[in-house]
């Protein structure tokens, strides 16, 4: 009898014990605000307009009206970018870049749509002071890109593509931007 008992005490144990309230989880360490990627590219905020001059070798020199607005957005994860360019003749081109900062490699990343392709094309790169460097990931079709934003003077803002042609970078061109009063 005492060995039942014993057993039917070592049970309701079992069983009260799996009763007792979880503990409470312990919160997703929050991000340090002392450390705010995005705030980084701040200088690149802002409404611009301004000429995009195209390397042409053995031609003439090709240049656009080209505009870019960019603003932080998708929830304060992304910085998006809406450019445009319009040569003499053509339509406006339809560009967007998504921007964000992955913490495992501790690397900016970003996406880029275009109007003339199906699928954007991903960067990953990094930023020194007012300097933006991003180079294509070369696992998809196409050449290797190498985009870099920088702030050369206030209100001034500066986008160069580059192309990788052996060991060489070649310029595909040069945006010089002025920021619009409106976002100053």
């Amino acid at each position: 009898m005492k060995l039942v008992i014993c057993f039917l005490l070592v049970c309701a144990a079992t069983i009260s014990h799996g009763q007792q309230p979880a503990p409470a989880p312990t919160p997703a360490p929050t991000p340090s605000a002392a450390f705010d990627p995005l705030a980084g590219l701040l200088f690149m905020k802002g409404n611009w307009s301004g000429k995009q001059n195209f390397n042409n070798p053995g031609g003439g020199s090709m240049a656009g009206e080209a505009t870019d607005k960019i603003d932080i957005g998708i929830g304060g994860r992304y910085l998006c970018e809406t450019l445009s360019t319009t040569m003499p003749g053509r339509k406006p081109t339809d560009s967007r870049h998504f921007i964000s900062f992955d913490k495992q490699s501790g690397k900016y990343g970003a996406w880029w749509f275009n109007d003339t392709g199906t699928h954007p094309t991903e960067f990953t790169g990094e930023l020194s002071e007012n300097k933006l460097v991003l180079t294509s990931i070369s696992a998809g079709p196409g050449p290797v890109l190498r985009a870099t934003y920088e702030t050369p003077a206030k209100n001034t803002l500066t986008y160069l593509l580059e192309m990788k042609q052996g060991e060489s970078w070649i310029k595909l061109f040069l945006t010089a931007y002025t920021k619009s009063a409106d976002s100053q």
